[in-house]
C-alpha cells in the first residue's frame, strides 16, 4: 500500500506524512536503542571500575604483606588467582625502574614493561608511585583497563623500603548486542509505543490534513475545469479552514472576475473599435479582429511589431510629440492619425492611448483603441460646406458672408445682386434650367470680379468691396454701373445666348455696422431698384429703411387691430344713370387708438404684401354681409361693392369664404358687387375664372375696378364672368375738357353696352361730370354724390332720408 501510494503521488501530503512519521519512528527506535546501548556501557565500565578497585585494594594489601614476610609462594599463588580471573590478561610486578619483575609469563621477567603493557603511561606510572595510591587508564580502543598498584617491599634496611609497581591489564566486556541482549524488553516495549503512537498520530494527521487538503485541492481542480466550487466541510477555527474559508473567498473572487474577464474580453474582441496593446517597448502583443479587419492585416503580421507599420507618413511631428507628453506623465492621450491599410489605402483614424500601470504604479502596457472615422471626418466637412457654402452654386452662403463682413472695417460697401424676373425664367424652361441660368451668372460675377462673391439662395448674390480698393461711393456705383453694362452681353446658357436684367442694391459701412444691419441696407436698396422696374442699381438711404420698419410697424399694429375691432366700415354713394340713389361702395377705415384715422394708402399695400389682406376681406365681407341682411329686413334693395384682392381670389378658401358669409347673413346674392383689379388677369387666368363662376353662379356679381389702368385686355375681358366694369376716375377727372378722355369713356362704353355690362364712372367731383355720365347712362360714384362716411352717418343721411321720402 505504502509503496502504491509512494508510486501514484510521490508528492503528496499523504505520502509525505507516512514518510515522515516512518523516519520519525526509525530514528526514534535508533535514538532508544543507542540510549540503551549507552547506558549498558556506562553500566559496564562503572562495575568494571568498581571490580578493577576492589580487585587493586584486596591485591595491593596481600601482595604488600607477602612482600614484608617474603613469602615468595604466597606471592606466587596471588599471581596465579590473578591471572586466573576471567578478565585479566596480564599480572606484572615492575620495579621503580620500570622492569618486570616477576609475571605469570617468564618470558616478560626482565623486559621493560613500556613494552609488555599496552599503551604503557610512564607519566601516569611515575604519579602512582609517588602518591602510593592505585590508578588505572581505560584504553576503549581495546577495551581494557591498565591498574597501576604501587607495592612495598624490604629493602636494604628498614628504614628505604624498595617501592615496586603490580601492574593489572583488565579486559573491558560491553557491545551494543549484550546491551540489547540484556534490554530486549524494555526495547521492544518502547518500540510498540513509538509504532503506536506514530500510527495514531499518522491517522490523525490524515484525518485533520491530509484527507481536507486532498479535498481541497480536488475541489478546486475542479473549478480550474469550469465546474461549480464544492469544498469540503472542515472546522472553521483550524488552520484549514480558515484556508478553506479564504480559499473560498479567492475561488468566488476568481470566478466573478473570470465572468467579469471572460465579459471584458468579448466586449473587447467584439468591439467596433480596433484595440491595439504593445508592451513598454511598443511592441504589439494584442490585437483584436475589429482591428484586423481595420487594417487588413493578420494577427501574426502585427503581433511584435511597432505600431509605425501602420502609419502613411502624413501625420505631423507635433501630434507624436504631444502623445508621448502625455504618455511619459502617465496620462491618456486621444488625436488622430493618417494610417494605411495593408492594400496601401488611407484613413484618418482617431485613437486614444491609456498607459496601464500595476499596483506598484510600474508601466506594463499602453492600451490604444482606434476608430475610423475616415467617413465622420468626410461627413463634418460635408456639413461645414453645408454649412457655408451653396450646394447649388458651391459660392460662400449666408453665414460665410457673415463671418466675412465680421472681418471688414468702416467704409466696406455690399453690393445685393438679384435677376429680376427669375421666377418668370423657371415657370418658362424649368428649375433646372434656371439652376444653369444661376451657375452662368455666378461663373459670370467670378470672371469680371476678383472679390468675396456669396450666394444666398434663389437668385440673390452678394458682392463685398473692401474699404481700401472702393473707398468711396462713386467708385462703387461705378462697379455696379459696369456690371450692369457687361450683363447686356448675352450669356451662353445651355447652349443658348441669353440677356438677363439685373437689380443692384449697395449699402455702405460708413459707420460701425453689424454684418445683419449691412446685408439689410443692401436688401433694402435692392428692393428700391426692383420698384423701380429693375435692371437698375440702388443706393442706401436712410429713409428707406424708415419706410421698411414703418411698413412693418403697420403690418404689427393691423394685426393687433383686427384682433382688437380697431377696423371701421364707411360707405360711399352710387347713384345710377338717372342720379337716383342705387348702392354704395364699402371702404374699410382703421381708427386707431393713439394716432387717430389712418389712411387705407398706408395699411391697404402693406395688407397686400402678407397674409392679412386676406383676413382683412373677410372682415369687410362679414360687415357687408351684415349690413346687407339689414337693408333687406328693411325693404331696400341697394346694392354694395366690396373691393377684393387679387391675392384673396387666387387662395384656396376665396370661394368657402365668400359662401361663409352669404350663408351667415341670409341677404340677397345679387345685392352683393365683388369688385376685383385686373391683377386677377396676370397670374393663374383660369382657376380665378373659376371661382367667378361659382359664385356667379349664386347670384353674386363681378365688377372690375379702375379699368383702364392695368393690363386692360378686351380678349380677356370677354372671357371673365363680370357684370360691371368701373371706369378710372383719371379717365373721368378731364371730363367734359379733355377730348381725348372723352373719347376714351365713350369707347369703354360702347364695349361694355357690347358685352352687356354695367358701367360705373369714379371721381365724380363735378356737376358737369355728373351730368355727362347721366346722358351717356353710367352710374356715378364720388365727391360730387358724397364722401366716404362711416355706416351709421351714411345711412342717417340717405336712408333716413328715403324712408321719409317714401313716407
Amino acid at each position: 500500500m505504502i509503496a502504491q501510494l509512494l508510486k501514484t503521488n510521490r508528492y503528496s501530503i499523504r505520502v509525505r506524512i507516512t514518510v515522515i512519521l516512518m523516519a520519525f519512528f526509525l530514528l526514534l527506535v535508533l535514538i532508544a536503542a543507542v540510549a540503551l546501548v549507552k547506558e549498558q556501557q556506562r553500566q559496564a565500565l562503572q562495575s568494571s571500575e568498581q571490580e578493577l578497585r576492589s580487585i587493586g585494594s584486596l591485591s595491593q594489601a596481600s601482595f604488600n604483606r607477602a612482600l614484608r614476610m617474603e613469602l615468595p609462594e604466597v606471592l606466587e599463588e596471588l599471581k596465579t588467582e590473578l591471572q586466573a580471573h576471567r578478565r585479566v590478561l596480564r599480572v606484572l610486578r615492575v620495579s621503580e625502574q620500570g622492569q618486570v619483575l616477576d609475571a605469570y609469563n617468564p618470558d616478560y621477567i626482565g623486559q621493560a614493561a613500556a613494552t609488555v603493557v599496552t599503551e604503557f603511561s610512564a607519566s601516569l606510572f611515575t604519579q602512582t608511585a609517588a602518591s602510593g595510591l592505585l590508578a588505572y587508564q581505560y584504553l576503549p580502543r581495546a577495551q581494557r583497563y591498565v591498574l597501576y598498584l604501587p607495592l612495598t617491599a624490604p629493602g636494604s634496611s628498614y628504614s628505604q623500603p624498595q617501592r615496586q609497581m603490580l601492574v593489572l591489564e583488565y579486559q573491558h566486556h560491553s557491545g551494543w548486542l549484550e546491551a540489547l541482549y540484556h534490554h530486549w524488553r524494555a526495547l521492544l516495549i518502547e518500540l510498540a509505543l513509538l509504532a503506536l503512537t506514530s500510527v495514531l498520530l499518522w491517522r490523525y494527521l490524515q484525518q485533520t490534513l491530509a484527507r481536507p487538503v486532498e479535498q481541497l485541492v480536488r475541489a478546486l481542480n475542479e473549478v480550474s475545469a469550469d465546474k461549480p466550487l464544492k469544498l469540503p466541510p472542515g472546522e472553521r477555527r483550524s488552520e484549514i479552514g480558515q484556508l478553506t474559508l479564504a480559499l473560498e473567498s479567492m475561488a468566488k473572487q476568481r470566478m466573478a472576475d473570470e465572468a467579469e474577464l471572460r465579459k471584458l474580453s468579448a466586449a473587447v474582441e467584439q468591439s467596433k473599435d480596433g484595440i491595439l496593446i504593445t508592451n513598454p517597448q511598443a511592441e504589439i502583443v494584442y490585437v483584436n479582429s475589429s482591428l484586423l479587419e481595420l487594417t487588413g492585416y493578420s494577427r501574426s503580421e502585427l503581433i511584435g511589431q511597432n505600431p509605425r507599420l501602420l502609419s502613411a507618413g502624413k501625420t505631423a511631428n507635433t501630434v507624436y510629440q504631444q502623445m508621448w507628453q502625455h504618455l511619459q506623465s502617465g496620462q491618456a492621450w486621444s488625436g488622430e492619425f493618417i494610417n494605411r491599410r495593408k492594400d496601401g489605402s488611407e484613413y484618418t483614424e482617431l485613437q486614444t492611448i491609456t498607459p496601464l500601470k500595476d499596483r506598484y504604479e510600474r508601466l506594463t502596457h499602453y492600451l490604444s483603441v482606434k476608430r475610423d472615422i475616415s467617413e465622420q471626418k468626410a461627413a463634418q466637412q460635408r456639413l461645414h460646406f453645408l454649412a457655408f457654402y451653396d450646394v447649388l452654386t458651391h459660392l460662400p452662403n449666408r453665414m460665410s458672408l457673415l463671418e466675412h463682413l465680421r472681418q471688414q472695417v468702416v467704409g466696406s460697401s455690399l453690393l445685393s445682386l438679384n435677376i429680376d424676373r427669375m421666377k418668370f425664367i423657371n415657370d418658362a424652361r424649368g428649375f433646372e434650367y434656371g439652376n444653369k441660368v444661376l451657375l452662368t451668372f455666378a461663373r459670370h460675377l467670378q470672371q469680371q470680379a476678383s472679390l468675396f462673391l456669396s450666394h444666398l439662395g434663389a437668385d440673390n448674390f452678394c458682392l463685398v468691396l473692401p474699404a481700401a480698393d472702393y473707398p468711396g461711393l462713386t467708385q462703387v456705383e461705378d462697379l455696379a454701373q459696369r456690371l450692369l453694362l457687361q450683363l447686356q452681353q448675352p450669356l451662353q446658357v445651355a447652349e443658348e445666348q441669353l440677356v438677363l436684367s439685373v437689380s443692384i442694391g449697395i449699402s455702405q459701412a460708413t459707420e460701425l455696422l453689424l454684418p445683419e444691419q449691412l446685408i439689410q441696407q443692401a436688401d433694402t436698396a435692392l428692393h428700391v431698384a426692383k420698384n423701380q422696374g429693375g435692371n437698375r442699381y440702388a443706393c442706401y438711404r436712410p429713409t428707406d429703411s424708415q419706410s421698411a420698419l414703418q411698413a412693418f410697424q403697420i403690418e404689427k399694429a393691423l394685426r393687433q387691430a383686427l384682433d382688437q375691432n380697431e377696423l371701421q366700415l364707411f360707405l360711399q354713394s352710387q347713384c345710377d344713370q338717372h342720379g337716383v340713389l342705387a348702392g354704395a361702395e364699402a371702404l374699410v377705415r382703421w381708427q386707431h387708438p393713439e394716432q387717430g384715422l389712418i389712411s387705407p394708402a398706408l395699411f391697404i399695400p402693406v395688407a397686400e404684401r402678407s397674409d392679412l389682406i386676406i383676413a382683412l376681406d373677410n372682415w369687410v365681407l362679414a360687415r357687408a354681409g351684415e349690413l346687407l341682411a339689414n337693408w333687406r329686413s328693411r325693404g331696400l334693395n341697394y346694392t354694395l361693392s366690396v373691393n377684393i384682392s387679387p391675392r384673396h381670389v387666387r387662395h384656396a378658401s376665396f370661394v368657402e369664404d365668400v359662401k361663409a358669409v352669404l350663408a351667415r347673413y341670409q341677404f340677397a346674392p345679387a345685392a352683393l358687387v365683388l369688385e376685383v383689379t385686373e391683377g386677377i388677369l396676370v397670374d393663374d387666368l383660369q382657376a380665378s375664372i373659376d371661382k367667378m363662376l361659382q359664385l356667379t353662379a349664386l347670384g353674386i356679381s363681378f365688377a372690375i375696378d379702375d379699368f383702364g389702368t392695368g393690363y386692360s385686355s378686351l380678349s380677356y375681358i370677354r372671357n371673365l364672368p363680370v357684370q360691371e366694369l368701373k371706369i378710372d376716375q383719371s379717365f373721368i377727372k378731364g371730363i367734359p375738357d379733355q377730348a381725348n378722355d372723352i373719347a376714351m369713356v365713350e369707347t369703354i362704353i360702347a364695349v361694355a353696352r357690347q358685352l352687356n355690362l354695367r358701367v360705373v364712372a369714379e371721381g365724380v367731383e363735378t356737376a358737369a361730370q355728373a351730368l355727362f355720365c347721366q346722358q351717356q347712362g353710367l352710374w356715378s360714384q364720388g365727391y360730387h354724390i358724397d364722401k366716404p362716411l362711416p355706416v351709421s352717418k351714411w345711412q342717417a343721411r340717405w336712408l333716413d332720408r328715403v324712408t321719409a321720402t317714401d313716407s
